[in-house]
C-alpha cells in the first residue's frame, strides 16, 4: 500500500472514528491489508466460522428482522425493475411474509383486521391488494415494509394487466357509447 492510501485510510478511520466505536466501526468495515494466500484463507475461514455462530445464536427476534429486511430488498430490486415477472407477485411476496412472521393466514387475518376469506382471496389472485391493507401491513411489520413498497407491488401487476388483457380491454371498449374524438 502506497503513502497515499495510507493517508486516505488513516483520514478515513478518524472521520469514522467520530461517529462510531472501535467496536462498530470492526464489526462494520473491512480494511484492506497485505496478506499471503495462506493467511488470506484462514482469515476468510475464520470470518466464515464467526457468521456461522453468529446465524445460529441469532435471536428469534432477529431472525424475524432478517427475514423482514429481505422481503423488503427484494420487493425494492423486483419494483425498481422494468419487467414484469409473474413469479414475484403480491402472492408471493405475501406467502414469504407469512413465513417470515410465522403466522397463519387466519392469525395475520385477525392481526390486520380483515375477515380470513379476504386475506385468501387476496393470496389466491381474486382480489388485487388495497391501500388500507398496504398501510396495515406497514404497521404490522413494525413499519419495516413501507406500505409504498406493498402498494407499488400491487400497481405493478396492474400495469401489467392493463398492458396485456386485450380480451378485457375490447369488453369495455365495446360499452361505449358516443366516442368524443374520433381519427377518421
Amino acid at each position: 500500500m502506497d503513502d497515499k492510501q495510507k493517508a486516505y485510510y488513516k483520514k478515513l478511520y478518524e472521520k469514522l472514528s467520530k461517529e462510531y466505536t472501535k467496536e462498530e466501526l470492526v464489526e462494520a468495515f473491512v480494511f484492506p491489508s497485505e496478506m499471503t494466500e495462506e493467511e488470506e484463507k484462514e482469515a476468510n475461514r475464520q470470518l466464515m466460522a464467526d457468521r456461522m455462530r453468529r446465524l445460529t445464536n441469532r435471536t428469534p427476534e432477529e431472525k424475524m428482522l432478517s427475514g423482514l429486511l429481505r422481503i423488503k430488498y427484494q420487493m425494492k430490486d423486483y419494483i425498481n425493475q422494468s419487467q414484469f415477472d409473474e413469479e414475484k407477485s403480491t402472492i408471493y411476496f405475501l406467502n414469504e411474509y407469512l413465513k417470515v412472521i410465522n403466522k397463519k393466514q387466519k392469525d395475520l387475518a385477525k392481526d390486520i383486521g380483515i375477515h380470513v376469506t379476504r386475506l385468501s382471496r387476496i393470496l389466491n389472485g381474486k382480489e388485487n391488494l388495497s391501500l388500507a391493507i398496504a398501510y396495515r401491513l406497514e404497521a404490522h411489520s413494525g413499519d419495516q415494509i413501507p406500505a409504498i413498497m406493498w402498494w407499488k407491488l400491487a400497481q405493478k401487476e396492474i400495469e401489467q394487466e392493463i398492458l396485456s388483457d386485450n380480451k378485457a380491454k375490447q369488453q369495455e371498449k365495446n360499452k361505449v357509447k358516443n366516442i368524443v374524438y374520433q381519427r377518421a
